[in-house]
């Protein structure tokens, strides 16, 4: 006696019928793109790369339209101490006070980093750049204007 002869001999012949799940179009495109690493079958390589340009370039047209505080936020990236200081070129020293090529290196690579995101935003919306310059920068800054200096 085998271990199989408790089960029957046609393992469909104790499950009632059940119709075939049948998935839509829609619901493979769902699935597609709920898979990580999963590409779409009918969008080449190119138009994929285009679309997600399409994408971001929306998205940092919305951010710099979005308002004064996204402005703000954005100039802090580009241009801010703490990150990409796109607009001050820094000359790096060792605590001993010698030059440290290294780490000018390393500062300039944030720089160029900043200047490429603050270049694409230039090219995406020129307006809401020089808004954000306004609104941020010091060197665009408007004089104070005082009664009887007009």
């Amino acid at each position: 006696m085998s271990d199989d002869d408790h089960l029957p001999e046609n393992p469909s012949d104790d499950e009632p019928e059940r119709e075939a799940v049948r998935i839509s179009e829609a619901e493979r495109g769902i699935i597609a793109e709920a898979i990580p690493g999963r590409r779409r079958r009918s969008e080449s390589k190119a138009n994929r790369l285009r679309r997600e340009q399409r994408e971001a370039d929306d998205f940092w047209r919305g951010l710099l339209n979005s308002g004064t505080i996204a402005r703000r936020e954005l100039w802090r990236i580009v241009a801010g101490p703490q990150n990409a200081h796109a607009f001050e070129t820094r000359f790096m020293a060792s605590p001993g006070g010698f030059p440290d090529p290294k780490a000018t290196d390393y500062a300039r690579g944030e720089q160029d980093f900043g200047l490429r995101i603050y270049h694409a935003w230039l090219r995406l919306d020129p307006v809401a750049v020089a808004k954000m310059h306004a609104e941020n920068d010091q060197r665009f800054a408007h004089p104070v204007r005082r009664k009887g200096n007009e």
